[in-house]
């Protein structure tokens, strides 16, 4: 057996790697052949020591230990490379043993169907960010109701899940997510009505809410805040919005300023963590709105920061 090395090179970086393989050759019937018997990685050990590191591992695998492992160097990196190879021999070991026993059945696809079918992977993430927020305390100090509390979650987390209309989230709660199984309280009878009242119950709390969430976010991730972030953003409704106060023509970031804007307003710490949020008229710029946000931020701050982050 004897030692190979290989260069392959990363064609975006330009960058080159070295890897070393133990190979040994054989004979058969169309002549010489060689056959990789193990990775060993990127070896430390200079050329002159790869013999003796091939010889030992040769050894090894005969279940025998050479002379060559009383050089320390030598033993270390066959006892390393060795407990690699184990791990990756029990991995195909078990896979082996698992195709053995496995159990095939013939089926005709032409009459497969599914039903009922829902997500789960992404609903688990926002589960556990929502329990490890404490918002249900949040929402309970609120005077949200438990189902409020369960409709909230469901509404945010379909915002994270599948962005879409109210209605579009009505629908995904009812048809396409399992995160009603994971909720306090059964929504699954729903009304669409429902959604739309529990996001105008969330506006109306949205001081204490996002005052709440900056106090456990501080707890989760002490730091330090001296840097704050400031930006506005756009959004266009499809309709005339009369009624809307705060529906005015402007510059759309969207491109469609053919359509009554709102103005949206967020402050972020320099780590991207949300300070508060504020909706202001579609024709709203950053210098118009600038002195009303340093206002609520020095408004805060009479509040006592070390309060909100301890």
């Amino acid at each position: 057996m004897f030692i190979r090395e290989t260069i392959t090179k990363n064609k975006v970086t330009n960058k080159s790697y070295k890897k070393h393989v133990l190979v040994e050759s054989y004979r058969t019937e169309n002549g010489p052949r060689q056959r990789v018997v193990m990775q060993l990685g990127t070896l430390t050990l200079p050329k002159s020591e790869w013999k003796k590191l091939a010889a030992a591992l040769e050894g090894r695998l005969a279940g025998q230990v050479t002379l060559f492992e009383e050089e320390k160097e030598i033993a270390e990196a066959a006892e390393s490379a060795m407990a690699n190879y184990s791990f990756n021999q029990k991995k195909v070991d078990t896979k082996k043993q698992r195709r053995s026993k496995a159990v095939y059945a013939s089926i005709d696809l032409n009459s497969v169907s599914t039903g009922e079918s829902r997500s789960l992977g992404p609903e688990l993430v926002g589960h556990a960010a929502w329990q490890q927020l404490e918002l249900d305390q949040l929402l309970d100090d609120c005077g949200f109701s438990p189902t409020e509390q369960a409709l909230a979650e469901a509404v945010v987390v379909g915002r994270l899940v599948a962005p879409s209309s109210d209605l579009a989230s009505w629908r995904w709660l009812r048809e396409r997510t399992a995160l009603v199984e994971m909720l306090s309280v059964d929504l699954s009878h729903i009304g669409k009505d429902a959604i739309y009242e529990i996001a105008d119950l969330l506006l109306s709390n949205k001081t204490d809410i996002e005052r709440g969430l900056r106090i456990r976010e501080a707890n989760l991730f002490s730091r330090p805040h001296q840097v704050f972030l400031y930006d506005l953003t756009n959004t266009y409704f499809e309709g005339s919005a009369k009624k809307n106060e705060l529906a005015h023509r402007g510059k759309s970031k969207e491109k469609r300023t053919d359509c009554p804007l709102v103005t949206l307003a967020l402050v972020v710490d320099d780590a991207g963590f949300p300070i508060f949020s504020q909706i202001y008229e579609g024709n709203k710029s950053e210098p118009e709105t600038l002195k009303d946000i340093l206002e609520r931020l020095n408004k805060d701050a009479s509040l006592k920061w070390q309060e909100i982050y301890p």
